[in-house]
């Protein structure tokens, strides 16, 4: 039996329908070193893929035009304090460094990143009616154009080597 769909369905549900102490603990619980660098920013990086009935210029296009300024709002209402989308460039550059990597198979069309100021402020805002709301509307939203089984969606601490 393949988990892989029923894994991906619970982690969706975890930020939809979580209460704010279902949320804090299945965090505490998976994170716990997080207790220690409470204070400490922490990224959403998405990497995305289209669904398949959109062509490159339509994903783009509703990813800029359509979600950009609905998601902005939505992260604003989750205390979100930056947001980024990185279109990919579909050049030969691109091919000639993926194929010096051996990587095989489309690349992703994007890459969404969204800084918040800290991982309890992020647990707060989802526990509370706003942003429950807020993260139910993105959701919602990305079902029109992301595909969202092939996409990946992970939280990070950036570590700045350079600039």
């Amino acid at each position: 039996m393949n988990n892989a769909p029923q894994h991906a369905n619970s982690r969706r549900a975890l930020f939809t329908g979580a209460t704010a102490a279902g949320l804090s603990a299945i965090l505490a619980a998976r994170a716990p070193q997080a207790a220690a660098a409470a204070s400490d920013p922490v990224k959403l990086v998405c990497a995305l893929r289209r669904r398949e009935d959109l062509s490159a210029a339509e994903f783009y296009r509703y990813w800029l035009y359509d979600h950009g300024p609905h998601a902005t709002k939505q992260i604003k209402k989750l205390g979100g304090y930056r947001y980024v989308q990185s279109h990919t460039n579909n050049s030969d550059l691109n091919l000639l460094f993926t194929a010096s990597r051996g990587q095989v198979g489309r690349a992703f069309d994007g890459v969404t990143e969204v800084w918040f100021p800290s991982r309890e402020a992020l647990v707060k805002a989802l526990a509370s009616p706003q942003g429950a709301e807020a993260n139910l509307r993105l959701a919602e939203d990305e079902r029109n154009f992301i595909d969202l089984p092939r996409s990946s969606y992970f939280f990070t601490k950036e570590h700045v080597l350079l600039g």
